[in-house]
């Protein structure tokens, strides 16, 4: 379409949020194409987006961490602005209003289908389910547990079935409206410190997401990522993108796809 064009690689927890930008850019029709790579590693992480970057494979990789020291150290040029913040919270529909809280091991037995609740899973390579897995300590959801396409479906799915189990993104459920007859769940920290996870909101999400301690007392670190595009200095044509992502417009887009926008002040 153009000569111009910007490649961009993301790792699995951001693509749901990079692909609505790149088709929201490209449509703009400014003269630059948004090329989204497809990669033939499985399950994407950031170490890939960085290191594509880095290695100058990728204009723009979008990263759930910030470049560790040892590849600042290899790419010294590596520059990250934040994009957002992704939180993961578990939703449960039970004929109750909460609260209710899980230790990983109940989620883990839920969704190897030997709970009183029917789980739902997401289909397709979403950042979401990822994040979910790393927390419980899985790395599949098998075929029996029913899927669902997207965060909107797992919420009419949960919202629409009694005793009824799922997790999705906190930007999906984060008001009352929103929520219907689903509350969020609170999640133990693990079986030995007894720390329970009551009261997911965008300040404890940062915090975690912060925080590299496993045990902190804010939420699960596995379900709390920022969100940072990745860039060998500024380029015009990658800073023209970034700077229009972390606009106003931009923004609108992460949150109407279940992000967190890192324009909101947090409290």
């Amino acid at each position: 379409r153009t000569s111009m064009k910007i490649n961009i690689i993301s790792s699995d927890l951001a693509l749901p949020a990079v692909e609505p930008f790149v088709k929201a850019y490209n449509d703009k029709s400014l003269g630059v194409f948004l090329q989204l790579q497809e990669s033939g590693i499985l399950n994407v992480t950031s170490n890939v987006s960085i290191g594509e970057v880095g290695t100058g494979t990728a204009d723009i990789g979008v990263s759930d961490r910030l470049p560790s020291p040892d590849e600042m150290g290899k790419y010294p040029d590596l520059v990250a602005q934040k994009l957002g913040t992704s939180g993961v919270v578990v939703i449960v529909n039970d004929g109750t209003s909460g609260p209710r809280n899980f230790t990983n091991n109940d989620l883990k037995g839920l969704y190897n289908s030997t709970g009183a609740l029917k789980a739902y899973q997401m289909s397709g390579s979403f950042g979401t389910q990822e994040a979910f897995l790393q927390y419980i300590g899985m790395t599949s959801i098998d075929s029996s547990i029913t899927a669902v396409t997207s965060s909107a479906g797992m919420l009419d799915a949960v919202k629409n079935t009694q005793n009824s189990i799922g997790f999705i993104e906190f930007g999906y459920v984060n008001s009352q409206d929103k929520l219907g007859n689903v509350y969020i769940a609170g999640l133990y920290n693990n079986e030995n410190t007894g720390i329970i996870y009551t009261s997911p909101s965008y300040s404890n999400f940062t915090q975690a997401a912060t925080s590299s301690d496993v045990n902190n007392s804010y939420y699960p670190l596995e379900l709390a990522h920022p969100l940072y595009f990745v860039t060998r200095g500024n380029p015009s044509l990658a800073d023209s993108f970034i700077k229009w992502a972390r606009s106003s417009e931009g923004q609108d887009i992460i949150e109407k796809n279940g992000y967190i926008s890192y324009m909101r002040e947090f409290s």
